[in-house]
């Protein structure tokens, strides 16, 4: 139950399925026939993106694949396999739709493990080893139309892959955009600068710096040197906080080994905007192969001198990075028996990039902890556990926020090391969970001041809601609110404590519009008992549950889909309103969004209780199955 939020941020960016692609498939039959058939056509289905590195099949190879089908989630799935066992495709969620039969999802492997899914002609996201980003599909199901989630790292990769193919349309979706420097609320000269710095991302600009650059067709994206992230506080000219990477620099890279040649492109500043980290303005840097020194990082917030750290250490993390970007592509195609040797080897290679650079200390050592949990939750790194133990005592001078990640890390791949065992008993989960909550709990309190303990915390607090122990979450969420208070987190906690402080009295519902109108009141809905339902179109279970009692009571909905395209936010929402015989409140930010936030949701199904004098019965029912119950009582 406590791991349910170890996932929770996955959620958050589960955009909704109930829209399905329209693609035509020849009925499936179980015959060998049909199945080879089938093995053609999914072969023949290529990945939305063509930059993706997914598993492909040598010539003749597919006579030697299987294809096997499955039942998952009430759908019904295809996977094929090579001549090896390994996945290498897997159509997902196969059903009729107006007497065709269409596909939900394609998902895409490598060496096994997933790396690249399309959802629905309208997503598509990067998993595992292929990263972390999520985009928005065009008309078209090819091009993307917007990014939903893009880390800094991400970012920059794109920023490179831009300017080696003189692409200004793939470099505008990973720019600041006007739009968006209007809602980070910025004056004065910090203002006025960053405005220029924008406006002058055109298309003419860009295609000047690509060809001064010279950036070689084979030259690949190395490593992001940008320190650790810093949070800009409220001040006269900025409006609200920002997170911001200072004086960022990429290092761009030909080649490998004793042969490589390297080169660092300077990025400046990286913010981020909601779930995407978005470049200011246009990088700076010199022809490739021809740097004299003289262009260095610098930043709109922070200003640095010609004889910064990061100039200094350049040409060493240069170095160091082409070795990292070489270690990263081996990982990619690392199997699960090379994979522990080849993520040690990683790791060897960002401490020294961090002993090397201290400004990029932090953020090496942060990708080295990453490095070894993703193997870990991939299932490739059994012993990740224990080299995660190893890292909580080599980086002992670590800051503070290194050492609580590499310990947040440790407590969840301990637990791990049980539940990926082929069949744990269910006395050794039992007792791998109570081990788990125990070290949590002792974490939060040792690393209290840290993000990751107040990640922690909403976890616990999630936890003890799950098992009613409302006082103890209210204890978790203030410690939470005291460290993290004017964090989305903070906020979230702070609505979490006035929902369940709500029991057996009024509960104050944020200022909301239910979608296609109407102000959403509770004083409206009195005389009949009501259900605040939080829910997402992945869910359909809990959808039909709360059908089934709709008719007892005012269902207020508060759909938490996340907008796969915030664009289109208004044509997203009117197919999901059509589910749903109840209003709903929806919101392109999903769970972050004002609505959930203020009630301190962190996850779905949620249901607050309400008795038709408007008192709250009950602000946390997780499982639908005892909801008829629970209204029968109320009779």
């Amino acid at each position: 139950m406590l791991l349910r939020n170890l996932f929770s941020s996955r959620l958050r960016r589960v955009s909704a399925v109930a829209s399905t692609t329209v693609m035509t498939l020849v009925a499936f039959a179980a015959t060998n026939a049909a199945l080879a058939q089938k093995a053609e056509q999914m072969i023949a289905r290529a990945p939305s993106q063509a930059d993706v590195d997914v598993d492909n099949l040598a010539d003749g190879e597919i006579a030697d694949c299987s294809v096997e089908r499955f039942d998952e989630r009430g759908m019904t799935c295809f996977g094929l396999y090579k001549p090896d066992g390994k996945t290498l495709i897997r159509a997902w969620g196969i059903k009729k739709e107006n007497n065709r039969t269409v596909v939900d999802q394609f998902r895409y492997y490598k060496n096994g493990v997933e790396v690249f899914r399309d959802v629905s002609g309208k997503e598509a996201r990067w998993l595992n080893t292929g990263g972390s980003r999520r985009a928005a599909l065009a008309s078209d199901k090819k091009t993307i139309a917007a990014w939903i989630a893009l880390s800094p790292q991400e970012a920059t990769q794109e920023m490179v892959a831009a300017l080696r193919t003189n692409d200004f349309p793939r470099y505008q979706r990973v720019a600041l955009s006007e739009k968006e420097l209007a809602g980070l609320n910025l004056s004065g000269a910090v203002g006025a600068e960053i405005q220029r710095q924008v406006k002058s991302v055109d298309a003419n600009a860009f295609a000047k710096l690509a060809q001064t650059l010279a950036i070689p067709e084979n030259a690949t994206w190395g490593a992001l040197n940008a320190g650790q992230p810093a949070t800009v506080p409220v001040s006269d000219t900025i409006g609200h906080e920002l997170d911001v990477y200072y004086n960022a620099a990429v290092v761009v890279m030909v080649g490998s080994g004793e042969n490589a040649q390297s080169q660092e492109l300077y990025v400046g500043d990286i913010v981020r905007v909601g779930d995407v980290w978005k470049i200011v303005g246009l990088p700076t840097g010199e022809p490739f192969g021809k740097a004299t020194g003289a262009v260095s990082a610098s930043s709109v917030f922070i200003q640095t001198s010609g004889d910064s750290a990061v100039a200094e250490g350049s040409a060493d993390v240069g170095e160091l990075g082409s070795a990292l970007s070489e270690a990263y592509r081996k990982l990619e195609s690392a199997t699960p028996e090379n994979y522990p040797e080849l993520c040690d080897q990683t790791v060897k290679i960002l401490v020294n990039i961090a002993d090397a650079n201290p400004q990029e200390r932090d953020n090496m050592l942060s990708q080295a902890i990453d490095v070894v949990f993703s193997g870990v939750q991939s299932g490739v790194y059994p012993g990740g556990a224990k080299k995660l133990a190893e890292m909580v005592e080599a980086f002992a001078d670590a800051s503070p926020e290194v050492k609580a990640r590499a310990r947040q890390r440790q407590i969840t791949a301990e637990y791990y090391v049980v539940s990926q065992k082929p069949s744990p008993s269910a006395r050794e989960l039992t007792k791998a969970q109570e081990k788990y909550s125990e070290d949590l709990a002792a974490f939060v309190e040792e690393y209290s001041t840290t993000a990751a303990a107040a990640e922690a915390a909403m976890t616990l607090a999630l936890d003890q809601e799950y098992m009613l122990e409302n006082e103890t979450a209210v204890k978790y969420y203030q410690q939470v609110v005291q460290n993290a208070g004017n964090t989305q987190l903070g906020k979230k906690a702070a609505g979490a404590i006035a929902r369940l402080q709500a029991e057996g009295g009024k509960l104050q519902l944020p200022a909301a519009q239910y979608f296609g109108g109407g102000a959403v009141d509770l004083e409206d809905l009195k005389g009949k008992p009501t259900i605040i339902f939080a829910w997402g179109s992945w869910d359909d279970a809990s959808v039909d549950a709360v059908k089934k009692v709709a008719a007892q009571v005012n269902v207020v909905g508060v759909c938490v889909d996340s907008a796969p395209d915030p664009a289109a936010a208004n044509a997203y929402f009117q197919q999901i309103a059509k589910t749903t015989p109840w209003k709903n409140v929806c919101d392109p930010a999903g769970l972050d969004g004002a609505f959930a936030t203020a009630l301190g949701i962190q996850t779905a199904p949620w249901i607050i209780l309400i008795d038709k004098d408007g008192k709250v019965v009950r602000s946390n029912i997780t499982n639908l199955e005892e909801l008829p119950d629970v209204l029968n009582e109320m009779k």
